[in-house]
């Protein structure tokens, strides 16, 4: 079972002639085999005339995982060891001794779904149609513990297959594959230039690329070992007027996603400041008319951008829910020097659920505040 780390996890004893017990909690990366010393040693006792002793740990495993994006897409987890001991009044260990290793997930459960386990799919998004950029590379995250297989289609016609298999190492339960496998670029640029080429920018050079598609499909099927069968319809769109903008978050499962938003995009800026009345007058009374007497001070300006998804499926409502509902979300634009990733956090604090019977048409318009000041202050 994987940990689903922003929402409880319990560990609980009940043992009797319990008078109290203790559980011992380790988390580190890297191989499941060797865990650290622990980080925490918790100690509860009994209330009342029951035996029944419970942690809630999710929240002191949360402070050593923090999901970053820089990027490149890397599975980010954590293992946990939890060692449970029950003690009887004088304090003689009593059996058994419970050890569980775990991994624990930047995931959540809905309060209607409290079963909810990260370990239940494969495939690590809710959605099961994607509106992807035509000429870009998209990403799924897939949960490897299962042996899982992607295979990649257009029309009907196999493109490509790539198998996972399950691993120790904490940086591999979440694989991002796309139909090129675990890579890195998204455009044709990059897949040049990170094999150590180099690419003439020109007007005729484009409209050949142009030509084009380097990520060109319209289904993906994953299975497991489990028997799971999971198809992603594809949705390639191509859009010529504004410049989509890519926003990666962590989403429900406590992985990377992608989505993106095609249609035009507004930038704001807004300042906050201090001011104060100053004396401008010198010792004989004479003043300099071209100074301050009005100054101003601690400027601080913070900037925000609006986003519009253009035209999606109602399959999305589920994936803006969790983009709102998310704690770490990036945007990514494409500049003539290469990606830029931005952290930006969701400004917009509640959304009117779109469908095709009620709206016709469903699309969005969500806003986000960069998150850094204009003016470069980190000291």
């Amino acid at each position: 079972m994987a940990i689903n780390l922003r929402s409880p996890h319990y560990k609980t004893s009940a043992i009797a002639n319990t008078a109290y017990a203790t559980l011992a909690v380790s988390i580190w990366e890297g191989d499941s085999s060797t865990p650290v010393t622990a980080q925490y040693n918790l100690r509860k006792s009994i209330i009342g005339t029951s035996v029944q002793v419970t942690f809630e740990i999710s929240e002191l495993i949360k402070d050593y995982l923090d999901i970053t994006f820089n990027g490149n897409y890397v599975g980010q987890n954590v293992w946990v060891q939890t060692v449970q001991t029950a003690y009887n009044s004088v304090d003689v260990a009593l059996t058994p001794v419970t050890t569980t290793t775990e991994i624990a997930f930047d995931s959540y459960s809905y309060f209607q779904e409290s079963s909810f386990n990260v370990s239940g799919t494969p495939l690590l998004i809710s959605n099961r149609e994607i509106f992807s950029l035509d000429d870009n590379l998209f990403r799924l995250p897939i949960y490897t513990v299962n042996n899982p297989v992607a295979k990649f289609y257009l029309n009907n016609v196999l493109l490509s297959t790539h198998s996972f298999f399950a691993d120790t190492d904490s940086t591999s339960q979440i694989a991002y594959v796309s139909l090129n496998g675990e890579v890195d670029y998204t455009t044709y640029k990059e897949r040049v230039t990170d094999g150590g080429g180099t690419v003439e920018d020109s007007s005729c050079l484009a409209s050949f690329l142009d030509t084009f598609s380097i990520g060109a499909v319209d289904k993906v099927i994953v299975s497991d070992d489990n028997g799971i069968i999971e198809t992603v319809k594809i949705n390639l769109v191509e859009e010529c007027k504004y410049s989509p903008k890519k926003v990666t978050f962590v989403n429900k499962f406590g992985a990377l996603q992608d989505m993106y938003f095609f249609k035009k995009s507004k930038e704001n800026l807004r300042v906050k400041k201090e001011s104060y009345k100053s004396n401008i007058v010198d010792a004989s009374g004479v003043y300099n008319n071209t100074n301050h007497v009005n100054r101003e001070f601690n400027i601080v300006g913070s900037e925000s951008i609006s986003l519009s998804s253009g035209y999606l499926s109602e399959d999305y409502n589920e994936v803006f829910k969790q983009l709102l509902l998310s704690e770490k979300v990036w945007m990514t634009e494409i500049k003539d020097s290469g990606e830029l990733v931005t952290p930006i956090n969701v400004k917009t604090s509640s959304i009117a659920y779109k469908t095709s019977v009620n709206d016709k048409l469903v699309d969005y318009t969500i806003s986000f505040d960069k998150s850094f000041d204009t003016i470069n202050n980190i000291r």
